[in-house]
C-alpha cells in the first residue's frame, strides 16, 4: 500500500497541519506580547516626559525667583514651586559675604500634604508557633 489515502492525500499532511497551526499560534501570541510591551513603553515615555516638563517648568519659575532675589536686599529666600500633585521643587538661597547669590538647597520634594501618614502593615513577630 502506497503512502496515500483513499481520495488521494499523502498521508503525512496531518504533522504538517498541526506545526503550521502550532507555528501561527506562537507567532499570534509573540505579536501580542510585543504589541502589549510597545503600549506599556509608550506610557513609561509619556509619563517620564510630563515628569520632565513638570521639572523645567517649576525651575524656569525658580531661576525667575533667582534672579527677584539676585536684585533685591533679602538675606535669605526659601520657596517651593509646584511640579506635580505630589511633587515640588524647593529652593533656598542666601547672600554671600560679597553680596553675591548662592544656591543652599535647590531639590525635589514630595508635598508633605499628600503623603499619607498611615503605616505600613509590617508583621512584628506576633503569633508565631511555639512562641
Amino acid at each position: 500500500m502506497d503512502k496515500t489515502q483513499e481520495n488521494g492525500v499523502p498521508a503525512g499532511i496531518g504533522l504538517v497541519t498541526v506545526l503550521t497551526v502550532l507555528l501561527v499560534l506562537v507567532l499570534a501570541v509573540f505579536s501580542a506580547l510585543t504589541l502589549l510591551t510597545a503600549q506599556a513603553d509608550e506610557r513609561l515615555s509619556r509619563a517620564n516626559a510630563a515628569a520632565v516638563t513638570a521639572y523645567y517648568a517649576a525651575d524656569a519659575q525658580a531661576c525667575m525667583a533667582q534672579e527677584a532675589f539676585a536684585a533685591g536686599t533679602q538675606a535669605e529666600y526659601e520657596a517651593d514651586f509646584p511640579m506635580t500633585e505630589v511633587q515640588s521643587l524647593h529652593i533656598r538661597l542666601g547672600r554671600t559675604p560679597e553680596g553675591g547669590v548662592e544656591r543652599l538647597e535647590w531639590r525635589t520634594v514630595t508635598n508633605s500634604s499628600t503623603v499619607e501618614e498611615a503605616p505600613l502593615p509590617v508583621w512584628d513577630g506576633a503569633g508565631l508557633p511555639g512562641q
